[in-house]
């Protein structure tokens, strides 16, 4: 009976760590995580953290990010922002960190953060496997949607593309709630934005001939 109830407590913690077994990085304020694996993130800790946690499964991730380092100037805070950055590891059952640098002052952070250096690191220094990018847009960046550039991206392959990416049909509402005329506008040219980028430049050709009266 002994031996019985040994054997089962071992299994039982077997399947225990199996099914604990994830990946979590550690996610600074200065960082503010955009899309997980063509999602929202979810991050756990407290809204007045130093630091949040992102849990991942185990296989291939992708993160998109930005780094955000602030300095105080007297009664104001001044918040920098870099592009969009793209990070695509595969890991397994990892506690992870990134690595980010610091900057002396606003001077230094504002000459260095369009091209900033980043690694993911373990718990003990070691730097681990990343495919990198930044995810850029011309022209205005408000409004942007970010998941769905993502989304993109990865069809169109890019340098830290998701090697298992699938592109999801994207489908409007058949009807948009009365008084729901700004939001309408706002999908109406994400979606203009969005097929936009997947024409071919005979296509994108008639699309500008057309949006300038020469049809």
């Amino acid at each position: 009976m002994k031996i019985k109830t040994t054997l089962l407590a071992s299994v039982a913690l077997g399947l225990s760590a199996f099914a604990n077994a994830d990946v979590t990085i550690t996610i600074p304020d200065t960082v503010d995580v955009l899309v997980v694996n063509d999602a929202k993130p979810e991050l756990s800790g407290s809204f007045f953290s130093a630091a949040k946690t992102l849990t991942l499964p185990d296989g291939e991730n992708q993160i998109l990010f930005t780094y955000n380092p602030y300095f105080d100037q007297g009664k104001d805070r001044i918040i920098l922002e870099s592009d969009p950055i793209i990070g695509t590891f595969t890991s397994e059952n990892t506690n992870l960190e990134i690595d980010l640098p610091t900057y002396r002052n606003e001077h230094d952070a504002k000459k260095q953060i369009r091209n900033v250096t980043w690694d993911l690191k373990t718990t003990d220094g070691d730097t681990i496997a990343v495919k990198k990018d930044k995810l850029v847009k011309d022209g205005m960046q408000i409004g942007r949607n970010h998941q769905l550039e993502l989304a993109e991206y990865n069809r169109k392959g890019g340098i830290a593309a998701l090697s298992t990416a699938v592109v999801a049909p994207v489908t409007l509402p058949a009807k948009l709630p009365e008084g729901d005329s700004k939001a309408a506008a706002t999908t109406a040219e994400e979606m203009l934005h969005f097929w936009y980028a997947k024409a071919d430049a005979e296509t994108q050709q008639r699309f500008k001939a057309y949006i300038n009266g020469k049809s």
